[in-house]
């Protein structure tokens, strides 16, 4: 097979090349080894081994990751500088500052490139020797000698800082040797002996935070230490608690499932502050993480309990699936699932109901196991189009690097209803979180009631409002409340004290019953805070749990600015459509474009060659191999063996030839002698099911074509040749399915084979066995390759993310405002994280679990603006448990609520009839007053009384339903579609006449009926 060979690629910065280590594109295993290799680049230009210089260095170091990091991740001469035998004071004070960038842009455990060169490149060079010597000698500095070294004295404090917050990125980053703690620990008592130094020889003035923060983080490096020399299993436990959330695995494992160890959750705290930042994210990671976890675990259980029951509780269970192969498609890199397999051979493949399967979406949890839940393989939806789905297929991504032992086990399949993929995403954000810096924890976990103005304004900021009594603009100063109009412009009395309280204060919450108008208060806020803040690199970020909310929202903004970027696919809108993040690439050109496209590139190549390999093991299961390729593996007990003819039908001839002896040839008429040799070395040399029926096929249409244009005597003669090879086809297919379903996922041991000296000496089965004991040789050294392959391709989406990420940050912080849902936030946290957006704005942030309105948050975030009502409203949890005993239905907008944080309530609604909020008050609202508007209402025509509550005692259906906990009632259909004609007649439009169901049941059966029974559509 190929080894990994030597290659250049370029850099794409610089244009240099850079020799790095390359899989042989040859990955065909059966090309012939003599094949030449790739030519070389034209040109080629020598490699990159020069450290870059000052200037460039310089412009590094002003800038910000993402593009920061990406740019000394793919520049060699960054790297280079650092193995320098000496470096001058001013080069040294910038790499420090880069160093100190990167290691705080990097999540703690992260396995992006740049961490594994900071772990090697940066962590093994010489320049720690010539950090701790310059360091060391700064006191001892010369005046004369300051003018060399400007970038260190012109802010030397700042150097200090540098280096100090450099160490402790590096410790909270972990993974640190201990031989590099040391060092560390090292430097922070010189970095600190230095400092002294400077500020008594020099005449500085070091803040005292210094000096605090260095003792401070030399505190905390024994205890890492103590984890590396220490066997004690108390200081172990301390040093790695494995309850701790950020211990804690995303991925459900069996002792998760059915284990005896149970996770110490602990409920939400709705009354009062947290103790720290820590046990305020252990808490929320642990209730999510168990919210996913807890319906999984008692489906499973209470399956494990009655296996034949029809439907299962939490989960959905496919009990006989074989995984087939490593599966390559669009650049999705996974393996394929036959999930009916059991109705395969059975014949009885249901497509249509496949096709219509609503579960299985992209990012589902699916659990497989072939030993009764004694190990469990967990997996993501990878792909489940409906092509695949269809014909009884899915792709997953396994969680773990999994063996060939998968290939030949047939498995149960586990999914989960409880929807993976928003858990997983911030499951992740908050064990990546720091905890030294949670936005607005003052609020969040300290419970702070009285809020401050954001960070950005100041008592001389003036803001201009419109008033649209006079059509003018009138300026205020905002923070100065007395100077505002008395007057509340085009509001409410009760959203004019919102509206300036939202603009006002850092952290601001704002409830509102239905019909207050929460979403148009929300755009007002947002119209003013865009009319008079520039907002340039730092979009306003508007969060919502639904599409439609968002769509919404973004919509109201378009009178004010049409520079909005809506993030995620899921938009219904026709107004935002020109407003795609996809949409917006297009516009505008990144200076990262090249770099997105070379990393593209580079992953196509990579995804070729798996497909090529991908390739040869499908004929490795659906042809008959060559001799010439098999050769090299018809090995038993070490030897080799020979078939008696090299001919390269000689294999076929070897495993049919009990076959060929019982048929009978007719010697073909002289005129069709070509064609009979044809076919006979087409059979062969190339012998695979799909080949065959094509060629019985063909041959039959030549049947119909000599019968028709012949003569009589030739006819009967071509005709009994073409249904000999016809019948010497189907018998070799027959026996090549037959054999093939006995052998090729067998699980064979050389013991079977080991005694063998004569290949010609065996049973059919023998050598059917013989035969795929070799084959297995051929898909073992290519299942090499692909491993290979798939480690590529890993890293190169990483890369190819980290890119996209860069150059989507760079397009999208171009606009003013960002909109995105909550899910979608957390699943591109690296991408909001770089905006760096001060001013967010959540809408139904009641009914968003708390952990995922945190999980959307940044620490740039200087302003937060939560509306909605919690009254109307909570979050949904999948576990009733959690949801009722350890309060996870309680949104962070409620607990602020109920803990005193300062917010407005409006108080006026413009929806309802005066008679429908007599129901509300005060059993749900304690003041809810009505507009003038809709005291107006006309009543409804043919109808006496404008609400009634309808009961009756048709019970509910159960056919149809077996495979769903959903509900629904033919009777309650009938009668609501029937209210609905009725209405028809009354000369009501179609838009003005909605029914409501709670169940997606109820609404699919109510559609039907519609369809039978509506008059007017």
């Amino acid at each position: 097979m190929a080894d990994g060979k030597s290659s250049l690629r370029i850099d794409w910065f610089d244009g240099t090349l850079i020799e790095e280590s390359r899989l042989n594109a040859n990955t065909s295993a059966f090309a012939d080894e003599d094949q030449p290799e790739p030519t070389p680049p034209e040109k080629p230009q020598q490699i990159e081994k020069k450290p870059i210089g000052f200037k460039r260095l310089h412009e590094i170091s002003l800038m910000e990751p993402p593009g920061l990091t990406l740019e000394v991740a793919h520049r060699p001469g960054f790297w280079n500088l650092l193995d320098e035998a000496e470096l001058k004071g001013d080069f040294i004070v910038l790499i420090v500052k880069i160093l100190a960038k990167v290691y705080k842009s990097l999540e703690p455990g992260e396995r992006s490139k740049i961490a594994t060169q900071l772990k090697t490149r940066f962590q093994n060079s010489n320049f720690l020797v010539i950090l701790k010597k310059y360091v060391n000698g700064l006191p001892s500095v010369r005046v004369v000698e300051k003018k060399l070294n400007f970038q260190l004295w012109d802010d030397v404090e700042a150097f200090f800082f540098q280096i100090v917050n450099l160490c402790e990125e590096i410790i909270n980053f972990g993974g640190n040797s201990e031989e590099f703690l040391q060092y560390i620990n090292d430097l922070l008592e010189i970095t600190e002996t230095s400092a002294i130094g400077v500020c008594k020889e020099h005449m500085e003035v070091f803040n005292d935070e210094l000096f605090d923060k260095i003792r401070e983080i030399r505190s905390r490096i024994p205890r890492f230490l103590h984890r590396e020399q220490s066997n004690n299993p108390d200081i172990l436990m301390e040093s790695k608690d494995p309850n701790s959330f950020k211990n804690l695995n995303i991925f459900p494992t069996r002792d998760d499932l059915l284990g005896s160890s149970e996770v110490n959750i602990k409920p939400n705290i709705i009354n009062g502050a947290y103790p720290n930042v820590e046990h305020y994210l252990d808490i929320q990671f642990k209730l999510l993480r168990e919210d996913c976890f807890g319906p999984l675990r008692e489906g499973i259980c209470k399956y494990m309990t009655n296996p034949t029951k029809r439907r299962h509780e939490n989960i959905r269970v496919h009990p006989k699936v074989r995984i087939l192969r490593t599966y390559v498609t669009n650049n999705k890199v996974g393996h394929l699932v036959d999930i009916a397999w059991k109705e395969r051979i059975n014949g009885t493949v249901d497509s249509k109901r496949l096709a219509y399967n609503k579960q299985l979406m992209f990012g589902s949890l699916v659990l497989f196991t072939s030993d009764n839940f004694e190990t469990i393989l967990c997996a993501t939806v990878l792909d489940s189009n409906l092509n695949l789905l269809s014909e009884g297929y899915i792709a997953v991504s396994f969680q773990n690097p999994v063996s060939q032992k998968i290939f030949s086990e047939s498995y149960i399949m586990v999914e989960s209803e409880v929807f993976f993929e928003p858990y997983h995403r911030v499951l992740k954000v908050l064990q990546n979180s720091r905890l030294d810096d949670l936005p607005m924890k003052k609020y969040i976990v300290d419970v702070q009631t009285d809020t401050q103005p954001p960070a950005y304004l100041n008592s001389e900021t003036i803001y201009t409002i419109t008033d649209p009594k006079q059509k003018e603009e009138i300026p205020i100063p905002v923070l100065d409340t007395n100077q505002w109009p008395t007057y509340a412009l085009d509001l409410d009395d009760s959203q004019m004290e919102a509206y300036k309280f939202a603009l006002t204060r850092e952290f601001a919450v704002i409830q509102g019953p239905p019909g207050t108008g929460k979403t148009f208060l929300g755009v007002k806020i947002a119209t003013t805070l865009l009319k008079n803040l520039s907002l340039e690199g730092t979009p306003m970020l508007i969060i919502c749990y639904t599409n439609h909310a968002l769509d919404q929202f973004l919509e109201g903004l378009l009178d004010v600015t049409t520079n909005i970027i809506r993030l995620g696919s899921q938009s219904k809108s026709n107004l935002l459509e020109p407003y795609s993040l996809h949409n917006a690439r297009m516009k505008i050109k990144s200076k990262y474009s090249y770099l997105y496209a070379n990393k593209r590139a580079e992953l196509e190549k990579i995804y070729k060659q798996m497909i090529e390999v991908q390739s040869e093991i499908e004929k490795c299961e659906k042809e008959i191999i060559s001799y010439k390729s098999l050769k090299p593996y018809l090995k038993v007990g070490g030897r080799n063996l020979e078939l008696k003819t090299c001919k390269e039908d000689s294999v076929l001839s070897w495993l049919f030839s009990h076959l060929e002896g019982k048929e009978e040839f007719i010697e073909e008429a002289e005129d069709w002698e070509s064609l009979d040799d044809d076919v006979t070395e087409d059979i062969e040399t190339c012998f695979s099911e799909q080949w065959a029926l094509k060629e019985i096929d063909s041959m039959q249409n030549s049947i119909k074509y000599l019968k028709e244009v012949t003569e009589e005597n030739i006819d009967q003669k071509m005709t009994d040749k073409f249904e000999t090879q016809i019948n010497k086809i189907r018998s070799r297919l027959m026996c090549f399915k037959r054999y093939k379903a006995l052998y090729q996922n067998e699980n064979r041991n050389e013991g079977k084979v080991e005694k063998i000296q004569d290949l010609y000496n065996l049973t059919p089965e023998q050598r059917w066995r013989v035969y795929y004991t070799a084959v297995d040789g051929i898909k073992n050294e290519l299942t090499d390759k692909m491993n290979i392959l798939l480690e590529q391709h890993n890293t190169t989406s990483r890369e190819l993310e980290e890119v996209t990420t860069l150059t989507d940050s760079e397009v999208m912080r171009t606009a003013r405002v960002v909109g995105v849902t909550t899910t979608t936030a957390a699943r591109r946290h690296d991408l909001m994280r770089s905006l760096h957006q001060s001013i967010v704005i959540v809408e139904e942030a009641a009914e968003v679990l708390e952990a995922h309105v945190v999980a959307s948050l940044t620490h740039h975030c200087q302003h937060l603006i939560l509306i909605g009502d919690h009254k109307q409203l909570r979050p949904t949890a999948a576990h009733y448990k959690l949801a009722k005993h350890y309060n996870l239905e309680i949104s962070l907008f409620e607990r602020m609520i109920r803990n005193g944080v300062h917010a407005r309530a409006l108080t006026i609604q413009r929806r309802m009839r005066p008679k429908y909020v007599q129901l509300l008050v005060p059993i749900v609202y304690d003041r809810l007053d009505s507009h003038t508007s809709v005291h107006g209402y006309p009543d409804v025509r043919g109808i006496v009384q404008d609400l009634y509550f309808y009961e009756h005692d048709v019970m509910e259906d159960c056919e149809g339903l077996e495979d769903s906990w959903s509900h629904k009632n033919t009777f309650e259909a009938k009668w609501c579609v029937a209210l609905a004609n009725y209405l028809r007649r009354m000369e009501y439009k179609p838009e003005e006449v909605t029914i409501l169901s709670m169940y997606t049941g109820q609404v699919s059966l109510i559609k039907e009926v519609r369809k039978e029974r509506l008059i007017v559509t």
